[in-house]
């Protein structure tokens, strides 16, 4: 293999067990884009970490010690695909910072206290020649932005031959970006962990037999089937099968596209109805990579309502300075004076202190169990002030078990009834279905074979074995949609602490399923503390009767229960509050879940949500339970009080400091001192807030490549 990297243009800079780095091919300044890359390589699996490095035209990847691993490495780095190609050259811009950076103004600041004054006037200019050029392209294809701003202050501070002062300036501003740039990155490498998709079993199809494989045992070729609520796994094209597949991950359509015989699917995407075979064109690691750079994309890229006013304010800002330093330049003809004014910038504090804001709270939040994709979904959640819950498997467990089985046909054992019922479920995941497909396994009972299998959303599942129809659901589902016959059931039916699921064969009631589901043990506290962290309305909704999802709410405080809801009608629900004034986050976990998730302004997946969930909601719980859903509280609310108190911190202080400086009673160095003091004071105070300690680890971390 390590020829063949060789061939492709690479080699291997250092190698031991769990951990390489390779150089060359496009890594040597090549057109790509390294969040790609990283996302790419960390798509493999055993791949613990990745850490691409333009400048040194080198990639680290640290993974599990095998060979196996270490191969699979290798193979996808000689085949990379087209996704992680830019359209250009990659440049500067962007790109980490690395605390090395700040060596050479420290040392340009030391070594003026010994160099002749002509040494010093030529190595200052030197110096400060990339950051006036920058201001003048800035100023030229922008107008006057805050590079502008940096780069006439280092040009009054010169043309005085205060060195000095211009180094110290430039150090200031070096300190600042190190900061900025170490927080981003360490937070977007976790991120972009976390978006990384989950290990997952897929079914395929060989010899007319289906079988549940492993994901990453596909090859190009395997027929994969998917039903409702399944991710696709792999880019191919449908070979049979009708579906609505939800492709809004991938490209940000809202409404889902109808796939048949010919079309094209790609990886990431999810199917809402239906069922198709697809056969696989690309897998694996190469079909992640597209899917991985949109997340990242969307995710770390977009900018929340409050970053956008944030840039709107600073650029706004920048012409006071401007205006301000002009003004006293011609009224006192004091250069000395307006230096010191135009040493100082509101922009600065405003513009970078938000972004840090978000990204440690998105860091912060992913220490601790949870994905929060973005900055308008931290805004937006510590802006609500109502939460809709679903009820099963988020109020409670979801985790089901089968308590009675129940056959209605003298001819019909129970566990034939139950082994009927799980060969029609096994396809889908679905808590319900988990809990029957499980049990028959336990019991040992033989599946049947049978058709393609038709799934109705919220209510069940028809399929035809040995020539008759199948079908297992509501009540609802068989008597009124397929007109099943039902008899008095007896007592046992009625017990309102069970979900019950029927099961009709050849036009007749066969049985039914009891299950219990229990409430989750944190439930009440979890409702608690959502009040204490400024929720007003807390209210359930539940496809279960109205009587058993009432009882409910009640044993854990909730304000409302609403019962015998379709998928739908949540929707609905949700659209009612938001027009009473409500701004609603709802918390599912099901292929039924979607409509609402895509309703309300904040959506919320449980940690076991089926991929429908996990792909529409805006934040996801990685850890099982509901006390992830008070850390995404908390940390928004303390993001957003954060982001307020930067926003006075920089008006105030930089105000104040502004006045010192037009008055005469600060010099150019003094003003630069303490604005950029303030300016990484206020980065600091975004990081405050980070007990995990992000901003340690990132200063800390050199890079080894």
């Amino acid at each position: 293999m390590e020829e063949t990297l060789a061939r492709a243009g690479f080699c291997m800079a250092h190698d031991i067990p769990g951990r390489m780095r390779v150089k060359g091919g496009i890594l040597a300044g090549g057109p790509y884009d390294p969040a790609s890359l990283e996302g790419y390589l960390l798509a493999v699996d055993g791949v613990t970490d990745v850490r691409a490095n333009p400048r040194a035209g080198s990639i680290v990847v640290e993974y599990e010690a095998t060979r196996d691993v270490r191969e699979r490495i290798l193979a996808a780095i000689v085949m990379l695909p087209p996704e992680i190609y830019g359209e250009e050259r990659i440049s500067d811009a962007g790109l980490p910072v690395e605390p090395e950076g700040i060596l050479p103004p420290v040392f340009l600041l030391v070594s003026l206290f010994f160099l002749p004054m002509r040494i010093k006037a030529l190595v200052s200019w030197l110096f400060a020649s990339p950051l006036i050029a920058k201001g003048v392209e800035t100023l030229v294809t922008k107008g006057p932005k805050v590079e502008v701003l940096d780069a006439t202050a280092v040009t009054f501070a010169l043309l005085r031959r205060d060195y000095f002062t211009a180094a110290a300036i430039q150090l200031l501003l070096k300190v600042g970006e190190i900061i900025e740039s170490t927080t981003t990155n360490q937070s977007d490498r976790l991120i972009r962990r976390l978006l990384i998709p989950r290990a997952e079993n897929v079914w395929v199809l060989k010899g007319g037999v289906e079988a549940m494989v492993p994901a990453s045992s596909l090859a190009p070729g395997d027929l994969v089937v998917c039903g409702a609520g399944n991710r696709i796994p792999v880019d191919g094209q449908v070979e049979e099968g009708v579906a609505l597949v939800n492709q809004s991950s991938m490209t940000g359509e809202a409404v889902p596209v109808r796939k048949e015989k010919g079309s094209m699917v790609l990886s990431g995407t999810v199917v809402e109805e239906g069922r198709l075979v697809i056969r696989a064109e690309t897998v694996g690691a190469e079909t992640a990579a597209a899917r991985i750079s949109r997340h990242i994309r969307s995710a770390l890229q977009a900018m929340s309502p409050a970053q956008r006013r944030s840039e709107e304010l600073a650029d706004s800002l920048v012409p006071v300075t401007f205006g301000l330093g002009a003004a006293i330049a011609v009224l006192s003809r004091d250069l000395r004076k307006a230096a010191s004014v135009l040493s100082v910038d509101y922009s600065c504090a405003i513009r970078i202190s938000t972004p840090v804001a978000v990204k440690t709270a998105m860091y912060e939040a992913g220490t601790r169990g949870v994905l929060i994709k973005g900055g308008q979904a931290i805004e937006s959640f510590s802006e609500v002030d109502t939460v809709v819950f679903d009820k099963t498997g988020t109020i409670t467990s979801g985790a089901f078990e089968v308590t009675d089985v129940v056959s209605l046909d003298p001819s019909m054992p129970s566990d034939v009834l139950l082994a009927l019922a799980a060969s029609a479920e096994e396809r889908y995941r679905h808590p319900i279905s988990d809990a029957i497909v499980s049990e028959a396994r336990r019991r040992t009972a033989a599946f049947f074979e049978h058709t393609e299998v038709d799934y109705v959303v919220a209510h069940g599942v028809a399929t035809y074995v040995e020539g008759k129809r199948l079908l297992v659901g509501s009540e609802h589902f068989l008597r009124e949609d397929e007109g099943i016959a039902f008899s008095p059931l007896g007592a046992l039916a009625q017990d309102p602490s069970k979900t019950f699921v029927y099961v009709a064969y050849d036009e007749r009631l066969a049985g039914f399923i009891g299950l219990r589901d229990a409430v989750r043990p944190e439930a009440g506290k979890v409702m608690r503390e959502l009040r204490d962290l400024g929720v007003k309305r807390i209210v359930m909704l539940s496809g279960d009767s109205r009587e058993r999802a009432v009882a409910v709410a009640r044993s854990i405080g909730v304000d409302e229960a609403m019962g015998d809801l379709l998928p739908g009608q949540k929707a609905e629900v949700i659209a009612r509050l938001q027009a009473e004034g409500g701004k609603v986050a709802f918390v599912g976990d099901g292929v039924n879940d979607a409509p609402a998730l895509v309703a309300a302004d904040v959506g919320v997946s449980m940690a076991r949500g089926s991929e429908l969930a996990r792909a529409t909601a805006e934040i996801v719980l990685l850890e099982e339970g509901l006390r992830g859903l008070t850390v995404a509280r908390r940390v928004s609310n303390e993001a957003a009080s954060v982001i307020r108190g930067n926003f006075s911190a920089a008006i105030g202080v930089n105000s104040a400091i502004l006045l010192a400086a037009s008055l005469g009673f600060l010099s150019p160095l003094a003003s630069a001192v303490l604005h950029n003091a303030t300016t990484v004071g206020i980065i600091l105070h975004s990081l405050s807030g980070v007990s995990s300690g992000l901003f340690p680890a990132a200063l800390g971390e050199v890079s080894q490549s």
